[in-house]
């Protein structure tokens, strides 16, 4: 086991030890020792799903064949998670808990089919489920399971959310700020080039946080500072993410993003007025890399120029040579297969 482990890049886990800290680590059942048959897998995966996340019970789904995927990536104390699984039930003991001693919170967004979770003497079923480590817990997937969440320490909610042990395995309404929390840590599991330990790690850390105290209802106060924080941070890559989408549409305005994320366009503008570019500087600048792409591709060394401009978003042919060659410093013609200087950008 420990030379299974040590290959995966996972240490074993010591229960005297608090939980491990990790950059961004994942595992799956096909990366196993080969020749295993499906049943002597799975035995071998939940092995090592306990020595690394925790003892527990579980059972994997009998008509199927298994498969298993978990990521994890810490961030400063909060610990985000992944989870898919041929999985019917995981369950935890009392004395299980106790031997690794743990006692955060949880939050999981469901992704997968439906799941039922009891703990506390509750039994909660939904979108979203917010439960502890500290407590014996009974999940069971009604097929195949499909999770992202993040684990994050008792003291930091409490101090946010004081009645959150009241929230334990109850029914949770889907709001704004847990709609944001679910995308921003699925965008932090799957970006490429988020750097869990580097210069970001509070900020991202912090809105995390405020984003889940909101989202279980937060005090006051919490509210307003979390208002500042971490939901304008969650907006934001909300704002950037609906311009990569619609900025190739020529007709294509503030607006529409305002329109599509429930804001005002007075909002979005403010908001990207904080940063280093503006809505419009920020739609140029796509409009123009997706040109000098497509110049450089065979299709759009065929295109007309003035079809490929459309294509980009560009509404006029002479407005977007002037603004290609400002960019640039040579004209779309000149970096047809590209050509020309093509300032780096």
């Amino acid at each position: 086991m420990l030379s299974e482990l040590q290959c995966l890049g996972l240490p074993p886990r010591d229960a005297r030890e608090p939980p491990m800290a990790i950059n961004k680590v994942s595992f799956r059942s096909d990366e196993l020792s080969s020749g295993l048959d499906d049943e002597a897998t799975f035995k071998r995966w939940r092995d090592i799903y306990c020595a690394t996340l925790g003892e527990a019970d579980v059972e994997r789904m009998p008509d199927r064949a298994f498969s298993a995927r978990c990521e994890a990536m810490q961030i400063g104390t909060v610990c985000l998670t992944r989870f898919e699984a041929t999985i019917r039930q995981v369950s935890r003991s009392r004395r299980q808990v106790a031997s690794d001693q743990r006692n955060d919170f949880f939050v999981g967004f469901n992704h997968g089919d439906q799941q039922f979770l009891a703990q506390h003497g509750r039994e909660a079923t939904g979108p979203w489920v917010f439960f502890t480590n500290g407590e014996p817990i009974d999940s069971h997937m009604s097929g195949n399971c499909s999770i992202v969440g993040l684990r994050i320490p008792r003291a930091r909610i409490m101090e946010l959310v004081p009645g959150a042990e009241d929230l334990i395995a109850q029914p949770l309404a889907v709001g704004e700020a847990s709609r944001y929390l679910d995308q921003y840590v699925d965008f932090l599991l799957t970006s490429g080039s988020v750097e869990p330990r580097g210069p970001l790690t509070p900020q991202i850390e912090l809105a995390l946080v405020d984003l889940l105290a909101l989202s279980l209802g937060a005090s006051r106060d919490a509210q307003e500072l979390g208002q500042m924080r971490g939901l304008r941070a969650a907006r934001f890559q909300a704002i950037l993410a609906a311009i990569r989408l619609g900025f190739s549409d020529p007709a294509f305005a503030v607006h529409d993003v305002a329109r599509g994320l429930g804001l005002t366009a007075r909002y979005v503008q403010n908001l990207l007025s904080e940063t280093e570019a503006s809505f419009s500087e920020r739609v140029l600048e796509l409009r123009l890399q997706k040109a000098r792409a497509m110049l450089a591709s065979l299709q759009g060394s065929r295109m007309k120029i003035s079809d490929l401009a459309f294509a980009c978003g560009f509404s006029e042919v002479s407005y977007f040579n002037r603004c290609f060659r400002r960019r640039f410093g040579a004209s779309p013609t000149q970096c047809r297969g590209g050509h020309g200087s093509g300032g780096s950008g």
